[in-house]
């Protein structure tokens, strides 16, 4: 984030309480000095073998999110705002790197190549914090409450709230094969970004990107638009050659009646993997782009799936989590749960379904709810590998989508459950924007503790970080592996859908609360 410009951060859920998207607009901001960073660790009585040395070498880190601030007039300034940084971490708490920055706000807009240092702190549990100093072309300071899932990936929130500035925002961080990449992407790779407009509704896509030589691209898009499915777009472009820390540029046009330009930055994670995100100024897109597998792409087997979205009048307004299994185009033993604009829209529902495989791994699926009239919900799947796909949903008042996972295990019983998870979750509640990061604790017996930290921001100034210490819980597991969880002084109905035992998609379905995210058991560096 360049605060120097009035950048900052926030949660990728809706912003204030009037939970529209309509107020992210303001004018010119100017240089912000900020307070001295809460650098908030975790403190809890969870134990592990963490360290500061558990995270070293070179990591990208995503975010997204919402902020207030004062600016350079005296007045209080609002943004939606995506960013990613580019960083080394030297493994004895210092860090250096990069930051591209894009703002809703016009004044702002796209800023590229901040350059930062800083520090961080890693405790025994994997919880921590990192200091961001910036320099050129902007400055400013913020601060991230981390937890490590190993060393190779963590959880990152925002853990600003100060009285000129106050910040809400959620995401992820992973480490890089190399930091010396010498090519752009080749290959074909499984694409999803979806795009926030905050002037309009937002956008989704998922598809096809090929290169063969790592500068021309095309490519076969899904793209909801305007509220409306364009199926199948045919997109061209080029990439530029990364640096030295993989990251370039990616620019593409599609083939609709009115055609769509859009650039992006590209970071490489690996030779499989790299992150897209948005740098057309004010449109806040974020993606992934994941290898294709070649042979078989069918969807066949039992999945848990994740999706989140906007509604038309709602950033961060729509999240589902749930299991189906399929076979031979029918989709038997659905389960799901979904929360929009605020209101539990389904509890454990039972879905059937059927799809319609493609030999290129596009998927056109239709769910259908049971025990309700003429509830219908069309998706496009695009597999990434028989265990794996991209999908967004068919519908003309929302943009959704997410992840489907194969499951790991035909049938889940309580003491899958076990162990030290790494939680992050974002959304809101009646009033606030929330984030919640830390350590889920589960004893294999249908007992939990919670070592959570939580940043909830109304918008004014100062926002609250909240770090309870240890909250207890219970929870059941079904057979699908949908586990539903109680945890004191916080929600009745924490739901968790397992991909694995040490994986899962958690989604708190409380009443005017919408919050979700992942659960990742930890393991050893």
């Amino acid at each position: 984030m360049s605060i120097a410009s009035g950048a900052s951060e926030s949660s990728s859920g809706i912003f204030l309480s009037t939970l529209t998207k309509k107020i992210l607009s303001g004018v010119v901001i100017g240089t912000l000095g900020l307070a001295a960073g809460c650098g908030s660790s975790n403190s809890s009585s969870a134990t592990g073998p963490f360290s500061n040395r558990s995270l070293s070498g070179s990591y990208v880190c995503r975010i997204s999110g919402n902020d207030s601030f004062i600016d350079s007039n005296n007045n209080v300034q609002s943004e939606s705002y995506t960013e990613t940084l580019v960083f080394t971490a030297d493994g004895a708490g210092k860090l250096t790197g990069k930051e591209d920055f894009n703002s809703s706000l016009p004044s702002v807009g796209f800023i590229a190549g901040t350059a930062f240092t800083g520090t961080y702190s890693v405790g025994r549990d994997g919880n921590g914090s990192m200091t961001i100093n910036f320099s050129a072309p902007s400055t400013g300071q913020i601060n991230l409450s981390i937890t490590m899932q190993n060393t190779s990936k963590f959880y990152a929130v925002e853990a600003d709230a100060f009285a000129n500035f106050s910040a809400n925002a959620a995401g992820e961080g992973v480490k890089q094969a190399s930091n010396s990449f010498t090519s752009a992407p080749t290959a074909t790779f499984v694409t999803r970004v979806h795009q926030v407009f905050p002037s309009t509704v937002s956008s989704a896509s998922v598809g096809l990107l090929s290169s063969s030589n790592g500068t021309a691209v095309t490519g076969t898009l899904d793209v909801l638009r305007n509220d409306a499915l364009l199926p199948q777009l045919v997109v061209s472009g080029n990439f530029t050659a990364p640096d030295s820390s993989g990251h370039g540029t990616l620019v593409y046009a599609d083939n609709a009646s009115s055609p769509v330009t859009t650039h992006y930055q590209y970071y490489e994670i690996d030779a499989n993997t790299f992150w897209l995100m948005g740098s057309d100024s004010t449109f806040l897109g974020t993606g992934s782009a994941e290898m294709q597998a070649s042979g078989n792409l069918n969807l066949s087997g039992n999945y848990a799936f994740g999706s989140s979205g906007d509604t038309d009048s709602t950033i961060g307004g729509v999240r589902t989590v749930g299991v189906f299994t399929a076979s031979g185009g029918a989709i038997t033993g659905g389960k799901l749960d979904s929360v929009q604009d605020g209101t539990s829209l389904f509890f454990n529902q039972d879905f059937t379904g059927t799809y319609t495989q493609g030999s290129n791994g596009r998927v056109q699926v239709t769910l259908v709810l049971s025990g309700a009239t003429s509830v219908m919900i069309p998706e496009v799947f695009w597999m990434v590998s028989p265990s794996r796909a991209f999908f967004l949903v068919d519908a003309n008042n929302k943009v959704e989508d997410g992840t489907v996972d194969v499951q790991q295990q035909s049938t889940f019983a309580t003491a899958d459950v076990k162990g030290q998870y790494a939680l992050v979750m974002d959304g809101y509640n009646s009033s606030n924007l929330l984030t919640r990061i830390g350590t889920l604790i589960s004893d294999g017996k249908g007992n939990l503790q919670l070592n959570e930290e939580a940043n909830s921001f109304t918008g004014n100034l100062p926002g609250l970080i909240n770090d309870p210490g240890t909250l207890p819980g219970n929870y059941t597991i079904d057979g699908n592996g949908r586990v539903a969880a109680a945890v004191s002084s916080l929600s009745s109905n924490l739901v968790i859908y397992m991909v694995a035992p040490g994986q899962g998609y958690i989604l708190q379905n409380d009443p005017a609360t919408e919050i979700s995210g992942k659960v990742t058991l930890q393991t050893s560096p």
